[in-house]
């Protein structure tokens, strides 16, 4: 369905590398948190988009330095850590912020995982729906996914 605008950034990788990424990001303990940082008045459309999943209202105003307030819908993913990250994985990873090591950025990537592939917004992952969805949409490469599982 897809609620960001255009300028939302993906990881735009082979679904072989997908396939690693995603059993990466599947594994117990190594992502920390799903955000969606939501402008008040569009809270309604996420809610629509993703029932029953967290995400975080921004109210509107002006910052302490007097600029406005996030207008648009942020999506991240933060990392408790990053061992044995996957090169193809490696650039497209941030600076973290508080307790989270690292984190990604990347808003189409992030709505992309969650409708297509089972992840979800908040701190705790079904692993075994994830597999699941990987299996289904990419068979051939569920060794890949066990792969980067494993890592």
């Amino acid at each position: 369905m897809g609620i960001l605008g255009s300028r939302a950034l993906d990881i735009d990788v082979s679904d072989r590398d997908l396939c690693l990424i995603l059993g990466y990001l599947a594994t117990p303990g190594r992502v920390g948190f799903i955000e969606a940082q939501i402008p008040e008045e569009k809270v309604s459309l996420f809610k629509k988009a993703y029932p029953n999943q967290e995400c975080y209202p921004i109210t509107q105003g002006e910052t302490s330095s007097g600029n406005i307030m996030k207008q648009g819908m942020q999506f991240r993913i933060y990392f408790n850590n990053i061992q044995n990250c996957p090169p193809i994985l490696v650039s497209f990873i941030g600076e973290g912020n508080g307790t989270y090591v690292k984190r990604i950025n990347k808003g189409k990537f992030i709505e992309k995982i969650i409708e297509k592939y089972g992840f979800r917004f908040g701190h705790s992952q079904d692993e075994k729906l994830i597999r699941k969805k990987v299996l289904q949409y990419h068979p051939q490469y569920m060794d890949i996914f066990e792969e980067g599982y494993s890592l």
